[in-house]
């Protein structure tokens, strides 16, 4: 009996080693998946990240140039008007100088 004893502790030790290896293996193996499902999670982000950056630089862009166009519109409009502002004021101080002129020494 003393030899049963002896046998069945050594065989709980081996099933206890053979289980501490087991889960060690099954450790590592879900270590590994987890480290894989990791990667695939981050590459998925930093894609899904790149892709909005990219829809975020088009819709900048496009307003960028929306409102460039706006600007350079605005700027042709203030332009004319002040060219037409001159026009009209030339004219009509090249009258007032006339009628000056006339005045001042008259028909002489």
């Amino acid at each position: 009996m003393n030899r049963e004893a002896i046998n069945y502790v050594k065989e709980a030790e081996e099933r206890a080693s053979q289980l501490r290896r087991d889960a060690d293996d099954e450790i590592k193996q879900i270590k590994l998946e987890t480290a894989k499902e990791i990667e695939s999670i981050q590459s998925k982000l930093e894609a899904e990240l790149s892709e909005y950056e990219s829809e975020q630089q088009q819709i900048f862009s496009t307003k960028l140039d929306k409102d460039q166009a706006e600007m350079d519109e605005s700027a042709d409009r203030e332009a004319e008007r002040f060219e037409q502002a001159y026009q009209e004021n030339k004219q009509a101080l090249a009258n007032r100088i006339a009628e000056e002129v006339v005045r001042r020494y008259g028909n002489r």
